[in-house]
């Protein structure tokens, strides 16, 4: 029977408490960070399922403003809605980064996935003028 189960039960106090056992299953976990918690995929994907076309080459490389510092990225490809850098920063999902392109005026986006150094980044529908 689990301890705090036991306990309760008996009336006498646990041995340990809830937050104690967390911390320790925090430290044997590494830090307690998802970035780097690999989740692989059961099966490889037998169709494409993006909704939009990548292009490659449209842009080399982007500025981006990621926790207050500007850091110079390589841009792997670029879809209307979106793009996928890689880099070495590791952001949370949901976090916004602000995408700085040469010339143009400056986009917010929201991490979708982080994984082996590339970022996917969406942009929303149609921020990007591809035509």
């Amino acid at each position: 029977m689990h301890g705090l189960r036991s306990a309760i039960l008996s009336g006498e106090p646990a041995s340990g408490s809830l937050l104690t056992t967390k911390e320790t299953c925090r430290r044997q976990a590494g830090g307690g960070s998802l970035t780097e918690l690999a989740i692989p995929r059961v099966e490889r994907r037998t169709t494409d399922q993006r909704r939009e076309d990548r292009h490659w080459g449209v842009v080399d490389r982007a500025v981006i403003v990621f926790r207050r510092k500007k850091l110079l990225v390589r841009v792997v490809n670029v879809s209307s809605s979106g793009i996928m850098i890689e880099t070495e920063i590791q952001p949370r999902i949901g976090e916004a980064i602000a995408v700085d392109f040469e010339g143009f005026e400056r986009l917010q986006g929201i991490v979708c996935w982080v994984k082996q150094g590339r970022i996917g980044l969406d942009l929303g529908d149609g921020s990007i003028d591809l035509g």
